[in-house]
């Protein structure tokens, strides 16, 4: 076998098991690491904003991009408001709402299912100049849409974890303020 062939499938095998862990977190309870969801919360910013620099921040395109950071943050208010928050064994837990997860996952499948189709029709770019380069890292096909609808993720976890470790907090001193008055 050559040794591209087994790239491509470790790479395969890689995004296989990021989409499972990506639909298994919108199936029962989680734990809440406010670590691990800051970290998430700043790749997500990131990437994002890469995304935006990545298209060239083109009138155009920009209408779609804000459009899809607006959606993602409407859709994480939502989700965050309707996640269920507990303390279980002494640890915070959350439970997703699955179908706006469910949705941002599906968002998330059906652009990058369009993007490996563009890639294996059409090819990668070849050209050597900033914009094939930027572009091909955007992931952008020369579609406002394909880069909004990678936006929407970005927006909907970096809103998401940061109203819930919010919600946490809230919780926490609610649940201190309950246990200083029963002493």
């Amino acid at each position: 076998m050559e040794l591209k062939t087994i790239i491509m499938c470790l790479i395969g095998i890689f995004i296989l098991f990021r989409i499972y862990r990506r639909a298994r977190q919108n199936i029962g309870w989680q734990p809440l690491s406010p670590t691990k969801m800051k970290l998430r919360s700043a790749i997500f910013f990131i990437l994002g904003l890469l995304f935006l620099v990545a298209e060239g921040l083109h009138p155009i395109n920009l209408i779609s991009e804000v459009l899809a950071i607006a959606l993602g943050s409407v859709l994480a208010y939502y989700g965050a408001a309707l996640t269920k928050l507990e303390q279980r064994d002494g640890k915070w837990q959350y439970l997703t709402n699955m179908w706006i997860g469910g949705s941002v996952t599906l968002l998330f499948l059906g652009r990058f299912s369009y993007r490996m189709y563009v890639l294996f029709t059409q090819g990668v770019p070849t050209g050597h100049g900033a914009a094939d380069k930027l572009s091909f890292m955007g992931y952008s096909a020369n579609s406002s849409w394909t880069s909004g609808l990678s936006l929407i993720m970005f927006a909907y976890y970096v809103v998401y974890y940061l109203l819930l470790l919010k919600k946490r907090k809230m919780a926490s001193s609610v649940t201190g303020e309950r246990l200083r008055q029963t002493v």
